[in-house]
């Protein structure tokens, strides 16, 4: 039996991945374009991940596990048996880039709430010290739309040919959290870890600054909630003089 990425990666290579999602369709037989909201696409993309994480699970003879509350993490838990043990948590994340060669990065999640001792319930499905995985699958397209959906509102199945797509060049990669984490948080005043910036190559390898999760999680659980509680430290260098290690 492979590991999650050894199997969710194989079942990913296995499908045609052109990921010509057209819209939404209703039971009249109309469908309706996506456009190009970056919320609508993200749920796609997580849509279009859920088939292979129910594989990668019967595979691996696992339970999969989806939130009953919204904006809980992770979106998919995993684990063994009918007590649910080896919890294993994996997140869809999803950006856009304009052009193939830009950088990107995400948000991965509050670093205030259910990684920080006393909290371990908060926004969670189950408590965060029943998981003893982490993963990310991410996806980042190239946008090719403008906000608004073409000039139609809607389409009839015979003109499927004719929806146009919102993206292209739609590129993937899994990685365990902490290795795509950097040592800044994410983009405006939220208390979110922000990811590494980089391609995709700097994702599938797990570029980022950490050199083990244990490290990931003792920056993060001590890092300050504000710009002016961050006296200790405010990137790694400082953090490991604090902690006194090279």
């Amino acid at each position: 039996m492979g590991t999650f990425k050894d199997v969710f990666e194989r079942r990913l290579a296995a499908t045609v991945q052109n990921y010509a999602i057209s819209g939404v369709i209703s039971q009249e037989g109309l469908i309706y374009p996506l456009g190009s909201d970056t919320k609508v696409l993200s749920t796609i993309f997580e849509l279009y991940t859920r088939p292979l994480m129910m594989e990668t699970a019967d595979e691996l003879g696992l339970q999969l596990i989806e939130p009953t509350v919204q904006n809980h993490y992770p979106d998919f838990t995993l684990c063994l048996g009918d007590e649910c043990k080896k919890k294993i948590a994996v997140d869809v994340k999803t950006t856009y880039v304009t052009h193939p060669e830009q950088k990107f990065t995400y948000t991965l999640g509050g670093y205030t709430s259910f990684i920080r001792v006393g909290n371990e319930t908060k926004n969670i499905v189950f408590p965060f010290t029943d998981y003893v995985e982490h993963w990310v699958v991410g996806y980042v397209y190239e946008r090719v739309a403008e906000k608004k959906a073409a000039q139609h509102a809607y389409y009839t199945i015979d003109k499927l040919d004719d929806i146009p797509l919102p993206y292209r060049n739609v590129r993937v990669f899994v990685q365990e959290k902490w290795r795509i984490s950097s040592d800044r948080a994410g983009s405006g005043n939220t208390t979110n870890i922000g990811s590494i910036t980089g391609n995709i190559d700097d994702f599938r390898n797990g570029n980022g600054p950490f050199r083990s999760e244990e490290e990931f999680l003792d920056y993060w659980r001590n890092y300050g909630r504000t710009a002016a509680d961050r006296n200790d430290f405010r990137n790694i260098e400082g953090y490991r003089a604090w902690r006194g290690v090279r």
